[in-house]
């Protein structure tokens, strides 16, 4: 019977070898669930995601319950974490599910201080001031991270990207509410622009300092309301690629696996992300995406994870969800190919619809 730690370190060359585009000895099952660990647990949401150390726990019982994964994609959830990239409140219920609540606390007049302060200046005071002291509340999260990795790996379950980033365009677009901020992009686009750009620095920065404290393994690079689907070609060239070719380069740079969780429909600028490090990153798609497209024009280049659809989690068949399963594995592995759920598990998924992911993967 080998070890965990033995366990750990196979499990661990099987998930980088998809993600340099090698053939791992069968494909791996790196799963993501915050409010469905919650659920299949018996864990109230409210605790569950106010509670670092008990997502972890949470999470990793759950999981590990109903099959040999080979890693997890979090291994922690902090609701709060969600107000930092999208400069937003969060509404917090009692035993079902957080909502990011659309409002506009950010104002134009804020992209000046941000030109002219820089980021990190402006953040301190918008967390203080119209986030209710956001920063104190993160430091139980960051004081979680490091034992959250041990405890994954002394189940033998690799913590895979457990840490996320984004652009300027998720957070401006968050703190000032989706509406007013596409309004900015067509009336002061070049203010904008200013404020992207002088956001980066401070980013970077983070993202180096952040890996180079925590060394993860990889890391989200996160994109939702920057996709395709949702904004002109001309302004998604603008302000959206050069930003996510920006933030790809520093994670990869400071040592971590870009993990491209891109929710929504990307398709129409999929080829484009044949700019990025070859071999380097991960394009995981949440079922919006055409994944047999992003095979097609990008399984040379990158790995690529998913696609395990929410609907058929929750209202599919065990039977379907490993045939789906399956055929994900046959069609787009066994090289650079990584199986897992489209975004997230959804909280009402059934267990054995998630157990049957995970055999299809493991034959287990």
């Amino acid at each position: 019977m080998k070890s965990t730690q033995e366990l750990y370190q196979e499990r661990l060359t099987r998930i980088m070898a998809a993600v340099n585009l090698g053939k791992p000895d069968r494909v791996p099952v790196v799963p993501l669930g915050d409010a469905f660990c919650a659920k299949h647990q018996g864990v109230k949401l409210s605790t569950f995601c106010t509670t670092p150390a008990l997502s972890t726990e949470v999470m990793l019982k759950s999981f590990t319950s109903l099959g040999p994964i080979d890693g997890i994609q979090h291994t922690g959830f902090f609701v709060h974490n969600l107000s930092a990239i999208w400069l937003s409140k969060v509404k917090i219920y009692e035993d079902s599910l957080w909502q990011v609540q659309e409002e506009e606390l950010m104002k134009p007049e804020d992209y000046d201080t941000i030109i002219n302060k820089g980021f990190n200046a402006f953040l301190q005071d918008f967390y203080l001031n119209r986030l209710d002291d956001l920063g104190a509340k993160l430091g139980p999260f960051y004081a979680s991270v490091p034992p959250s990795f041990e405890a994954a790996k002394a189940m033998g379950v690799v913590p895979f990207s457990p840490m996320l980033f984004t652009i300027p365009y998720e957070m401006f677009c968050g703190g000032r509410s989706m509406t007013r901020f596409m309004g900015d992009m067509r009336k002061t686009p070049e203010k904008v622009k200013d404020a992207m750009d002088a956001a980066m620095p401070d980013i970077l920065g983070g993202i180096a300092g952040a890996i180079g404290a925590f060394k993860p393994i990889g890391v989200w690079v996160g994109g939702w309301r920057s996709a395709s689907e949702f904004i002109s070609p001309a302004l998604w060239q603008k302000f959206v690629f050069p930003y996510i070719k920006q933030v790809v380069e520093a994670v990869v740079a400071a040592g971590a696996v870009p993990v491209l969780h891109l929710d929504s429909n990307w398709d129409r600028d999929v080829e484009c992300f044949r700019d990025l490090p070859k071999a380097k990153c991960v394009f995981s798609p949440d079922g919006m995406t055409d994944i047999y497209r992003v095979k097609k024009l990008l399984g040379d280049h990158m790995c690529i994870m998913g696609d395990v659809h929410a609907s058929m989690l929750s209202l599919g068949s065990p039977d379907e969800v490993y045939n789906y399963s399956t055929k994900l594995i046959k069609d787009l592995g066994p090289s650079g190919f990584i199986l897992a759920q489209g975004c997230d598990i959804p909280p009402n998924a059934k267990p054995k619809n998630v157990a049957a992911m995970i055999s299809a993967a493991t034959g287990c």
